[in-house]
């Protein structure tokens, strides 16, 4: 090969990993948005649809399904990534039964405003934002339930939240920067690309995905965890939950439930008691 055609590989490869990573980027702040069909009301729960702003003013929409008992505690739901509030509430909506509930749309995803996604990292605005509005009716005290994208929102936010007093952490991840790596995954060339996905969500949006970590935000965690993670997840890879299980260690409240054959976002056989047992322990 000569250096003229070694050249022009070159500049092919440089487009290739350049392009690939924005269009990796975008997809990720901008995905497909989901509104689901389903309410409350179709479960047979009566709720109120409600609205609050994020600290950087973006207009968030969720339902608030109070229960009937004055003295229930509260949960906040929280959905994945890209999905809506809709999407969590079937499998969820047992726990109406005995808490509050309150669900919403992040940012840019469902109803709610915004113009892109960050995957996690300003979205622990929007879980303050839901905590400020439960406090302005008069409730101080929460669960957080997250599940994939949500689980590492809750992680992130808790630390400096001392509103959050348990948490249900399932599938999430343990470092934004490591699921760039997911992204793509395109032997040898997934390091590039994730490089470069890193670089574009830093120059565009002022983002470095090393910071964005709830695996080091969960080893200042005191508070009650349930880690719920399938050693077959196919979306967040188990490597993630052990390495969120390591930054748990010192705390002597966290528990762990690791499936064996479940796939991302399936619930086992004791799903339901599980949860209920451990909030009901926890709140």
């Amino acid at each position: 090969m000569n250096f003229k055609m070694l050249w022009k590989a070159l500049l092919i490869l440089i487009l290739f990993l350049l392009f690939t990573s924005f269009w990796g980027f975008y997809i990720s702040i901008k995905p497909p948005k989901i509104v689901s069909d389903i309410t409350p009301k179709d479960l047979g729960l009566d709720y109120e649809k409600v609205s609050f702003v994020t600290s950087d003013g973006i207009k968030l929409i969720g339902w608030w399904l109070p229960n009937k008992n004055p003295t229930a505690k509260t949960l906040i739901l929280l959905h994945g990534y890209p999905a809506d509030k809709g999407n969590i509430l079937p499998a969820l909506s047992f726990l109406a039964e005995k808490y509050n509930l309150l669900l919403f749309d992040f940012r840019y995803l469902g109803e709610s405003g915004g113009k892109y996604s960050t995957a996690g990292a300003k979205e622990t605005e929007d879980l303050q934002a839901a905590i400020n509005f439960l406090k302005s009716r008069g409730i101080s005290e929460v669960g957080v339930w997250g599940f994939s994208m949500s689980g590492a929102v809750a992680l992130m936010t808790a630390p400096e939240t001392p509103e959050i007093k348990a948490i249900v952490s399932e599938s999430s991840y343990a470092g934004l920067d490591l699921m760039t790596l997911e992204l793509y995954r395109i032997p040898i060339l997934k390091y590039p690309l994730a490089y470069l996905t890193g670089f574009w969500t830093k120059i565009i949006l002022g983002i470095d995905l090393k910071n964005i970590s709830p695996a080091q935000s969960a080893k200042n965690l005191k508070i009650p965890v349930l880690l719920i993670h399938s050693k077959n997840d196919e979306v967040i890879p188990f490597r993630h939950a052990k390495l969120l299980q390591k930054a748990l260690k010192d705390n002597l409240r966290a528990e762990f439930w690791f499936e064996e054959n479940l796939m991302h976002g399936q619930f086992g056989e004791e799903y339901q008691k599980r949860i209920e047992d451990f909030f009901g322990r926890n709140l």
